[in-house]
């Protein structure tokens, strides 16, 4: 069976990014890779550890078919991609994000099948969780009270 990629940053993980990786797991193993781990800032308010959580927890039904990899920010193409092969051997690589795209050029790229992307899109959440109005319907089920703990963590 195929092995795809798929790479995001998941802050956080929302019903878009859990809709394509479900579809990708019809039909083949993947290996998610969850970028800027070494981030920590209002675009990155989540840790690797939570994100992954939630990633595990939306996909329970899926184990042994998927496997997480966390990637730093490395500001170097070859370096970020050189520490994905390291980690992971997959046959083609699934994004939306020209960027992405780029890095791994030889590789076959695939643009994934987004569910509403300007609904379901991780700037947007995060900015109604910090103005305190109703994200909860954008995110797995499995990933509010995840969320929702961290919320109350850091308002601490």
């Amino acid at each position: 069976m195929k092995t795809a990629l798929f790479v995001a940053r998941f802050q956080p993980l929302h019903k878009g990014h859990l809709h394509v990786m479900k579809s990708l797991l019809k039909k083949y193993n993947l290996v998610i890779v969850i970028g800027s781990i070494n981030k920590k800032d209002k675009k990155n308010p989540f840790s690797f550890i939570l994100r992954k959580n939630m990633i595990d927890a939306s996909l329970r039904d899926y184990k042994g078919k998927y496997r997480i990899i966390g990637i730093k920010d490395v500001h170097d193409d070859k370096k970020w991609v050189g520490s994905i092969g390291k980690k992971a051997k997959f046959d083609f690589v699934v994004s939306g994000n020209e960027w992405v795209k780029r890095c791994f050029p030889g590789k076959e790229t695939r643009k994934p099948k987004m569910l509403y992307s300007k609904k379901y899109n991780g700037t947007k959440i995060r900015k109604l969780i910090r103005e305190g109005k109703k994200w909860q319907n954008l995110v797995p089920e499995e990933c509010v009270e995840i969320i929702e703990k961290e919320i109350r963590k850091t308002q601490k």
